[in-house]
């Protein structure tokens, strides 16, 4: 490994290091400030440091900017940024659908105000997932990329690194009457799966902003399904039919749309030259 490499993995180390303690550092503040509620000092603290310490590493340890990924590139991606876009919403439906037509799930009857809720959703999401995808997306996969991993090692230390950062607040997000120990192996695994989404989405469009797009529709509209009560998900079907990360359905929907978006991109690569960050002569395919 060349002295850029080893100046590459020490960052990425630092990095990570700072992601899965930030959380727990912001517990801490919360639980000493006895406030540990949505919006909390400690939550600004676990959202906000892994992108600061992306700044410092990109600004004073070497790291430079070339493959941020903050161009848009729309241009001949707009097919990817409508998928970006619909593609949560459309899962939830097809999960709630199924689940719902199998009794699995109870329909609020407050549920035509839903598109309402979703709305006044979207744009603290879209804040929340600049800060959050500037971080993994931005910096911690293409870092990950240029040390010539292959993409399906980079998108599972991804996955896993961006899972454990959860932990501290998970509570928070999750309603469940689960044991943790059945919960968060499936829930890891579908962030690993959202994460194959998520990269092979980065590394066709080399933009970060079809990923801010995604998690802000995911959120935006299964978040305000589960945690505003719009739906109701028997507790014994709830492994199977939550549309978020940890339901079934969810993790093999999402599994089968990474699995799209790897072959699409393999076929591309084969059609074409590899498709790079600027700063990188190739992309592992």
């Amino acid at each position: 490994m060349n002295v850029k490499n080893n100046k590459t993995l020490r960052n990425v180390i630092i990095f990570s290091l700072v992601a899965l303690s930030c959380g727990w550092i912001g517990r801490l503040v919360d639980l000493q400030a006895g406030k540990d509620e949505n919006g909390s000092l400690g939550q600004l603290i676990w959202i906000v440091s892994p992108l600061l310490m992306m700044v410092i590493l990109r600004s004073w340890m070497g790291d430079g900017w070339k493959d941020f990924g903050i161009k848009p590139r729309v241009k001949g991606n707009v097919f990817l940024y409508i998928f970006s876009l619909l593609f949560f919403p459309f899962m939830t439906m097809v999960i709630v659908g199924i689940s719902s037509g199998l009794g699995w799930t109870d329909i609020s009857p407050m549920s035509s105000h839903y598109l309402t809720a979703v709305g006044l959703a979207l744009v603290p999401s879209l804040i929340k997932n600049i800060f959050e995808e500037f971080a993994w997306r931005g910096y911690l996969a293409p870092k990950l990329y240029s040390l010539g991993y292959h993409r399906v090692i980079v998108h599972i230390a991804v996955g896993l690194i961006w899972g454990v950062w959860h932990f501290p607040y998970l509570f928070l997000f999750v309603d469940t009457t689960e044991s943790m120990i059945t919960y968060i192996p499936r829930m890891m695994l579908g962030v690993i799966v959202m994460t194959v989404l998520y990269g092979e989405i980065l590394l066709m469009t080399r933009s970060v902003w079809p990923a801010v797009f995604m998690h802000m529709a995911g959120n935006a509209f299964i978040d305000t399904l589960i945690l505003k009560k719009f739906v109701l998900v028997q507790a014994e079907f709830s492994y199977l039919a939550m549309p978020s990360p940890e339901g079934i359905l969810a993790i093999v929907l999402t599994a089968l749309a990474g699995l799209w978006m790897y072959k699409r991109r393999k076929r591309t690569t084969l059609r074409q030259n590899p498709l790079v960050f600027p700063t990188q002569p190739k992309l592992p395919v």
